[in-house]
């Protein structure tokens, strides 16, 4: 999945997790990052020693690497509640990209990496091409990406939208 189902569902662990009080946009920030997470690998391709090295969707997703940092960044979270919502956010990702069509060899991730290498992909949504600015533009990529805010961020968006709203208008929402 692309950045708009990971958000979609970052932004509804916070929705449901984080009490009235904590509701600012350090927390909402902190959920979609760790929600996006796993996608970091993408940037490792920038280092030229990993070039031509199958990098994406083996060091960073899987359980050991979501558990970890998740449990890392919920550290900076008072309530249990928040903590575990922010550890199913981080879980989401894997979740979500498990149903993803991954044209790409191996096929799938090693969700047990390091202690097995089994490839787990069921294929179901479009996936997003990646490479050159003009493949990431494609309609293929803009088709693939309204799907995902279809299916994962507009309806969160319309179910909490009075809930959001609310947050959203607060002063302190916004203070850093």
């Amino acid at each position: 999945m692309g950045p708009i189902a990971h958000s979609g569902v970052g932004l509804l662990g916070w929705q449901i997790t984080s009490s009235p009080k904590r509701k600012n946009i350090k927390t909402l920030l902190l959920f979609l990052f760790v929600s996006n997470l796993p996608d970091f690998d993408f940037f490792l391709l920038l280092i030229p020693a990993t070039h031509g090295k199958h990098i994406h969707q083996t060091y960073t997703h899987n359980l050991m690497f979501v558990l970890i940092v998740a449990f890392l960044f919920s550290l900076f979270l008072p309530t249990t509640r928040e903590k575990l919502g922010l550890v199913f956010a981080g879980l989401s990702h894997l979740l979500l990209d498990l149903f993803v069509v991954d044209p790409v060899q191996p096929v799938g991730f090693r969700l047990f990496y390091p202690f097995s290498r089994k490839l787990y992909n069921f294929g179901l949504f479009p996936y997003l091409e990646r490479g050159d600015l003009k493949k990431m533009l494609s309609t293929h990529n803009i088709i693939a990406l309204a799907c995902e805010a279809i299916v994962f961020l507009l309806p969160v968006v319309f179910f909490y939208r009075k809930e959001l709203a609310a947050s959203f208008r607060k002063k302190e929402f916004w203070e850093i």
